[in-house]
């Protein structure tokens, strides 16, 4: 029998598949290529519009928060531009372009903090969530 996952360890999944999104809209048209015109708009809005980031309760720092609302605007921004954009539109278009120096200074901020487990509860990165005592 598997135990559900807690709160806290699903907000923590998330940043840190957040985190590979963002490296994917870091490599600019690499990234385009490497998952698609769809992939490329949708693995990001996947983990990104949810009620805990929005509302700022999410794992996500307050500037992690920021950067990654910015981005999302990038994006819809873009998909305005042309709903219909093929890979190749997308990335002459240079929307791309555009993302990636925001998406890699997201990396840079994501990875001060660090990655959080995958498997156990932590407060911070490498530091675990402390039960107190009597509970």
């Amino acid at each position: 029998m598997t135990e559900e996952p807690s709160e806290r360890l699903i907000e923590q999944r998330v940043r840190n598949r957040i985190y590979e999104v963002l490296e994917i809209l870091a490599d600019c048209d690499a990234g385009v290529d490497l998952v698609g015109i769809k992939g490329y708009f949708d693995l990001f809005e996947d983990y990104v519009h949810r009620p805990s980031i929005e509302a700022g309760t999410s794992a996500l720092s307050r500037d992690e928060r920021v950067i990654v609302l910015e981005i999302a605007e990038f994006l819809e921004a873009a998909g305005e531009t042309n709903p219909d954009f093929t890979k190749a539109e997308f990335i002459e278009s240079d929307w791309p372009g555009k993302i990636a120096p925001t998406a890699r200074d997201a990396l840079v901020l994501f990875l001060r903090r660090g990655l959080f487990s995958e498997k156990v509860e932590e407060l911070e990165p490498g530091q675990s969530a402390a039960i107190p005592a009597g509970r």
